[in-house]
Formats: C-alpha cells, sequence, structure tokens
C-alpha cells in the first residue's frame, strides 16, 4: 500500500473562484498574487515556448506553477488553472517532475488544451495521491491532452467520459516497475465519447489496459505503442474504430475487441485494426474480471463482437497465438441461465456469439510454442495432445476459432434467445439464426513468415465444426464435443472465405476530419 501525507492544500470553491479572478491580474502584467497560475494579460499571439512534439505555447496561455521546481506540490495550482476554465484554454504545465496529491476533475470543459513541454519533459506524479484517477474530464467537447506524462495514478491515468471531441496525443501513462495486480487500472480511457483520436502515446503498466476506449463511436487509434499492460489497446463495446500503426509489445494480450454484456452500449461494431506490429505480449494476467482471462501470449483477442477486420498487420512470438476469436461461450457456457443473467443486456443487442470478423494479409510467424491461461487450457491440452484431428501432438494454431457460437446457432439450439431481442436490435441484424454468408468467420491470404522446418507450425484451428453435418464427437447426451480441427493457415479449409471490406472510421474534431478519408488519406496503411 502507498504511504500518503495529506498536505494542507484544500480549497472551497469561493476560494478557488477568487483565485481566477485574480490569477493573471498582478502587477505588469507579472503572476497572479500568489504566484502559482499566470495568464496572459493582452490579445497577442506570441509563441513563448515549443513542446518536444512541436506544439506552440502563445503568450496568452494559462501557465501553471511556472516557478516550480522539480518534486513541488502543484495540486493547488493546477486545480485552480482548471476549475471553471475558460472555453479554447491553453493551459500549459511547467517542465520537470512533480506531485499531485488529488484527482483532477474537469468538468464540461470547451475547447480545452491542458499541455505539458513534452511526454518525458512534464511529469506528474500521482503515487502519493488520495484520489483514484490522476485526470478526469466528465462532459465537454474538444478537448486535447499533450505533452505530458502520468505516472503511479492509484486507479486510471487519464479518463474522459461524455465527451464529444477528445485527442490525446503524445501523452504517456506510467505505472514503472513490474507489472503488478496493485497498478492502476486503465491508462488513457475515454468513456462513453464521440470522436476520439489517439495517437503518439505511450502506456506502460496498466493492470487491466493500457489503451482503452469503451461505449463510444467514431474513433482513431493510431501511432501509440502500448508496452507491458494486462491489454495494451482495448476496443470496448464501440463503434466505428480504426486501430492501425500502433505497436503491442510486452503484453499479456496485444489488441483486444471485446463486447461484453450489461453495459449502457449493449454492442459495438465496424472495428478494424490494421498495420499494427503486435509481439511477444507474453506476461503474465494479473488482471480481474474478463480481461484476467486473457492468455498471455495472445497476439490479438476477438470476443464475442461482431463486425472486425484485421489486415495487413505483424504478429509475431506471442506463446499462446496470433489472433484468437472466440464467443462468450468460452467465458460462460451455461446457456439455460443466459436469460436470467443476461436477459436485460441481450434486449439491448448484446449477443454471446460473434459474426462477419474477417483475417487477411497478416504476417504471422513464430506463435504458440507455450501456451498459458486458463480461459484457452483445456482447448491448448487437446492440441499439445493427440486428442486432435490429426491424432498426435500439434503447435498451438496461429488463428484459432471456437466455433461453438456459429454451430449452436447452425442447429438452432439458439433460436429460442430470439424472444430476448429487443425491437431496435432485431432492426438493426442482432439475431440467432443459422449463420448466412455474410455471418461468416473468415481467414485468408494470411502469409506465414516461419521458416522452414517451423513453416509446418503455423495452422488454424477450429475447435467446433461450424456444419452441424461435420459433428462425429458428442457426448452421452448428444452434445457435440470439441473436435480440435486443425489445417494449414495457407489455404486452409476452415475458414477460407472472404467479407466485404469495412469502411474507415472518421473523426472529426474541431470541424476537422482525422483518419483514412481526412489527414492521413495519404497514409499507406490507409491504401491496404
Amino acid at each position: 500500500m502507498r504511504q500518503k501525507t495529506r498536505l494542507s492544500n484544500i480549497f472551497t470553491i469561493s476560494a478557488i473562484a477568487s483565485g481566477l479572478l485574480l490569477a493573471g491580474c498582478g502587477e505588469d502584467g507579472k503572476d497572479g498574487v500568489d504566484g502559482s497560475v499566470s495568464g496572459a494579460g493582452d490579445v497577442g499571439q506570441s509563441v513563448v515556448a515549443s513542446t518536444t512534439s512541436g506544439f506552440s505555447i502563445s503568450k496568452d496561455a494559462i501557465f501553471v506553477a511556472p516557478d516550480a521546481v522539480d518534486g513541488d506540490d502543484i495540486t493547488e495550482a493546477l486545480s485552480l488553472a482548471l476549475f471553471d476554465v475558460p472555453d479554447d484554454a491553453v493551459v500549459v504545465l511547467p517542465k520537470g517532475r512533480f506531485t499531485v496529491t488529488e484527482s483532477i476533475v474537469v468538468n464540461s470543459a470547451s475547447g480545452l488544451t491542458l499541455t505539458g513541454h513534452g511526454i518525458n519533459e512534464t511529469i506528474l506524479d500521482f503515487s502519493g495521491s488520495f484520489g483514484d484517477d490522476a485526470f478526469r474530464f466528465q462532459g465537454g467537447s474538444g478537448i486535447t491532452i499533450r505533452d505530458l506524462g502520468v505516472y503511479e495514478a492509484p486507479k486510471n491515468g487519464i479518463k474522459a467520459t461524455n465527451v464529444n471531441g477528445i485527442h490525446m496525443t503524445y501523452t504517456a501513462t506510467v505505472w514503472e516497475g513490474e507489472l503488478e495486480e496493485n497498478n492502476g487500472a486503465y491508462g488513457l480511457y475515454p468513456l462513453k465519447s464521440q470522436n476520439v483520436l489517439m495517437e503518439h502515446n505511450y502506456a506502460y503498466g496498466s493492470a487491466d489496459a493500457g489503451i482503452y476506449v469503451g461505449q463510444s463511436e467514431n474513433i482513431v487509434v493510431r501511432n501509440n505503442t502500448a508496452k507491458k499492460n494486462v491489454a495494451g489497446i482495448e476496443i470496448e463495446n464501440s463503434s466505428m474504430a480504426d486501430v492501425y500503426n500502433n505497436i503491442a509489445i510486452g503484453n499479456s494480450g496485444g489488441i483486444l475487441a471485446f463486447d461484453l454484456p450489461g453495459l449502457d452500449k449493449a454492442y459495438g461494431g465496424n472495428v478494424r485494426i490494421f498495420n499494427n506490429q503486435a509481439y511477444g505480449n507474453n506476461a503474465d494476467n494479473v488482471g480481474a474480471g474478463v480481461v484476467g482471462l486473457v492468455p498471455p501470449g495472445t497476439g490479438m483477442l476477438i470476443l464475442a463482437t461482431s463486425g472486425v477486420e484485421i489486415y495487413d498487420n505483424q504478429i509475431t512470438d506471442n506463446d499462446t497465438t496470433a489472433v484468437a476469436i472466440t464467443s462468450y461461450l468460452l467465458v460462460d457456457e451455461d446457456l439455460g441461465a443466459y436469460p436470467a443473467n443476461y436477459g436485460a443486456t441481450m434486449a439491448n443487442g448484446w449477443s454471446p456469439t460473434l459474426k462477419n470478423v474477417y483475417l487477411h494479409n497478416n504476417t504471422i510467424a513464430r506463435n504458440g510454442g507455450n501456451p498459458t491461461g486458463d480461459l484457452l487450457a483445456p482447448i491448448a491440452a487437446g492440441y499439445g495432445s493427440n486428442m486432435n484431428s490429426k491424432g498426435s501432438p500439434q503447435t498451438f494454431p496461429a488463428i484459432m476459432y471456437d466455433g461453438i457460437g456459429e454451430l449452436l446457432s447452425n442447429v438452432g439450439q439458439l433460436a429460442g434467445f430470439n424472444a430476448l431481442v429487443g425491437a431496435e436490435a432485431s432492426a438493426d441484424g442482432v439475431n440467432y439464426d443459422p449463420y448466412d454468408a455474410g455471418d461468416l468467420i473468415c481467414a485468408n491470404r494470411n502469409i506465414n513468415a516461419n521458416p522452414a522446418p517451423e513453416y509446418d507450425d503455423v495452422n488454424t484451428g477450429l475447435v467446433y465444426p461450424t456444419d452441424p453435418a461435420d459433428i462425429t464427437l458428442v457426448d452421452g447426451d448428444g452434445n457435440p464435443q470439441p473436435h480440435l480441427l486443425i489445417d494449414q493457415m495457407v489455404n486452409n479449409t476452415y475458414l477460407n472465405c472472404t467479407q466485404p471490406r469495412l469502411a474507415p472510421a472518421v473523426v472529426n474534431f474541431k470541424n476537422k476530419i482525422y483518419g483514412c478519408t481526412g489527414d492521413d488519406l495519404a497514409e499507406a496503411a490507409c491504401a491496404l
């Protein structure tokens, strides 16, 4: 447990408001009366500094604790600057490493830019904080956080909820040392937001997800690095998301796309994951909840979400698998309890099955050599013994699809769930009918980068056959058992189909379009 010593910097609202009126009004245009916050006194736009990423800071900005030195506590000055902050304000943090002892909460800001001097130049240390989140932005629009690092937050690094237009760039969230369960949960954490742009960030040491976007829409996550988190990058219950040009290294799971039950936004879709590097994601999983089930050694995991396209990624050196595609039935197999446990969220469109996942043109090598984790343990044991379709021990499949949700839909065993689906979700295509061509899970044109003789170790695995006619193993009650089918990845016979390409995500931030149809129109990845 962290040892905390409370500092006497608690404010009343009236004191903060008074301070704001005085800030920037000191004698001869000097700092405000307490010397902690300065604001420009004229309308000029003279540049007085630039961040390491090239962002220009004008003299009209609000400067937080400009005379602070390394180790100073800047909680009071930071709270003062961000309380009832003016529209379109630029708030500048000082250069150095400083302590912050409370959560910094910003309500309904409009056009705010919060900047330091660089991702390694301005570091805020929350290890002694009495709050939970380091920063929490609630509501608002057009908010930018940039050029700073948040270290050792007790719970989450930077959380933004219900924001229309949130841009996090050249920002780090870090829990130093080893990945441990008492590290904070989420690093960069937009939630229930629209027009989300995450770029050039660094996330290290989160006990849940380093870079996470949940229950949101219109999302671009690009050019980030996620290292030694439980989940490197996670898109959860979100729609219209592009995840590209990122590096996920040393996490338990590299890049994840989930739909989880019980959330306000019941399901997502149209998630494109492309031109990323996911390698060496073999860290022990210290997480809790569903993310705690992610098998260590997973390059990418698609769980119970539909409409996902994964292409032109480099997925290598992950001990369990390159890509696992699973229904929620691997998490909770008690079908009889679904109406009672999940009926309300299923009415809103959440489904334990997944449809229309298309993997193509990925380069895959050196995965599956040491599969671990409880979620896939029985499957790994079967593939590693003679209990699979080849009758001899096999390297765990580089691409693994559980197939059980599709099979149960195709035999009609899930048809009763259709009565649970609400009218709006049903109109959006949510159903438990047999899969048609547009619902299929497809994997083709992927590249086996293993050299000989390990070339033959890169395979596609199908735990359950999806065609009822192919069932050959049943239990005493006639229920299908895992068949553990396995075939070469290149020209495989199990998932050899195609799906239409998904539409690019579009982020409109301050009336500028970002992503593959906007500022990245000429980006090579966007032409893939």
